[in-house]
């Protein structure tokens, strides 16, 4: 009867260790923690030294435009210029100055310059959205990204109502 009481606790203690061990080898070098991943609610995407980060539309549904908001790093050497978007889902408009400094970034929002608004949107909040995004230097970039009501930490970036006709 000691012997059993004294196998028991050794017992459990190996069967502890063999599974934490062996639960922890199976995921493996994919394991879904170790991938990169957007944390925020927009997408990611790169073109050559070129990155864009949290890509998204902020849009109301009782207007018909919205606010591209997005930051682009240039992690190269070289000074590079985004020089247009596009969307098959609305007309967008960039202005101010888009030239991306190497190691700086370049944020895209309501009242940034640069700022991108894109008017005769045609997809609503939860709904995703193509961008084409164009650089002097970097290739053609395109990403599928989400639309986002300007709520919660969006609700500053909003694009000014779409003026209609009298």
């Amino acid at each position: 009867m000691e012997r059993t009481r004294r196998r028991t606790p050794a017992l459990v203690t190996l069967a502890v260790i063999a599974t934490v061990l062996l639960t922890g080898c199976g995921a493996g070098f994919n394991a879904t923690a170790v991938q990169p991943y957007a944390a925020g609610d927009g997408v990611e995407a790169n073109s050559g030294d070129i990155r864009v980060i949290n890509a998204l539309v902020v849009a109301s549904p009782s207007i018909t435009s919205g606010v591209v908001s997005a930051t682009i790093v240039n992690r190269g050497t070289q000074t590079d210029t985004l020089t247009g978007i596009t969307s098959p889902d609305g007309t967008v408009n960039l202005s101010g100055s888009a030239t991306l400094v190497p190691g700086l970034p370049t944020t895209l929002g309501a009242d940034t310059d640069p700022n991108a608004i894109i008017t005769g949107i045609t997809r609503l909040a939860g709904e995703s959205i193509t961008l084409h995004l164009t650089f002097r230097h970097a290739h053609p970039l395109t990403v599928t990204t989400v639309v986002v009501a300007p709520n919660g930490p969006y609700a500053s970036i909003t694009a000014s109502p779409s003026p209609t006709a009298s």
